[in-house]
């Protein structure tokens, strides 16, 4: 089997001219993902007997990338990884946010798809091609090249993002661009066969290191950097609950109407501390750092986003 009509027609690698890679350290992002949740795959999908990949906990998606090997978490063959961002990531000029892998070269690619949701439910998925050649079957042992690849998480080496436009879904109704709330990661299976491997949007078979049958296997995901974001969605907020004192020096009390769960987030999207179904909170913040703060709560289907301030 051939693949048909390949060339490198994409953006090349990390600081090469005309690369679109984003260094993690860069100032374009304002924030991070909130949370993740992380729904494993076979460490190789055609020996389930394998057992699943387990590298990492799903907290290590969350938060800034911090460009090791170290803080990730592995989805294996198929896994995928949802998470979630508030305020919600919206459209802006150019990429709009950037997905970070753990590649410790730039030709070495574990890739996946990439879709987002503007309600949690409906995800859509961006256009990714590959025309990467189907002979040989790459291997854990060998290379690519990401300038075969396009619209595919993963084409950039550790510690560089590759970047999304929400632009290129502008002619899908069902979907606020300005109000993405979820991202959605799909690890792409790369073996050069119909059975099991992932397809481009074009029907082509996408070749990335295949198969990869350890603990650690599949897309690595190091964390997800917010470059344009939106406004917290006023109309969710309809828990009742009282919230004081704001701004405080140590202590932050919440009592709600209901049970309901709690999350403390940093600016940067870090999961601080969480509690869950209580209706009267106490939170800790003696040993934070003065300055903005989320509180996060959910009851249901109502979620609310509170900002606070420590002195």
């Amino acid at each position: 089997m051939t693949q048909i009509g390949w060339s490198q027609s994409f953006p090349p690698a990390a600081g090469q001219p005309g690369s679109t890679a984003i260094h993690k350290d860069s100032s374009v992002f304002i924030a991070w993902a909130n949370t993740c949740t992380v729904t494993r795959g076979f460490m190789q999908i055609d020996h389930p007997e394998f057992g699943y990949a387990s590298f990492g906990s799903d907290n290590n998606g969350a938060g800034v990338a911090e460009g090791n090997s170290t803080d990730i978490v592995s989805l294996g063959d198929a896994g995928s990884a949802i998470l979630n961002f508030y305020p919600p990531i919206k459209n802006g000029i150019g990429p709009d946010f950037a997905v970070f892998e753990n590649g410790f070269t730039d030709n070495y690619m574990e890739l996946a798809f990439v879709e987002v949701s503007s309600n949690g439910i409906d995800f859509y998925r961006f256009p990714a091609y590959s025309e990467t050649p189907l002979v040989p079957q790459l291997t854990n042992g060998s290379f690519g090249n990401c300038s075969f690849v396009h619209n595919l998480a993963g084409k950039y080496r550790q510690g560089f993002g590759t970047p999304f436009d929400l632009q290129e879904l502008d002619s899908i109704g069902n979907l606020d661009l300005n109000a993405i709330t979820h991202v959605k990661l799909i690890d792409v299976v790369g073996v050069v066969d119909s059975t099991y491997g992932s397809w481009d949007c074009l029907g082509r078979l996408i070749n990335d290191p295949w198969p990869t049958n350890f603990e650690s296997g599949g897309f690595d995901l190091d964390g997800i950097g917010v470059i344009h974001q939106g406004e917290m969605n006023i109309s969710e907020q309809s828990l009742t609950y009282n919230l004081f004192p704001n701004p405080t020096n140590n202590q932050l009390f919440i009592i709600t109407s209901t049970p309901t769960d709690l999350q403390l987030i940093n600016a940067q999207g870090k999961v601080l501390h969480q509690t869950f179904q209580q209706r009267k909170i106490t939170v800790n913040l003696e040993n934070l750092d003065a300055g903005i703060y989320y509180v996060q709560l959910t009851s249901g289907s109502h979620n609310t986003i509170e900002k606070i301030r420590k002195l």
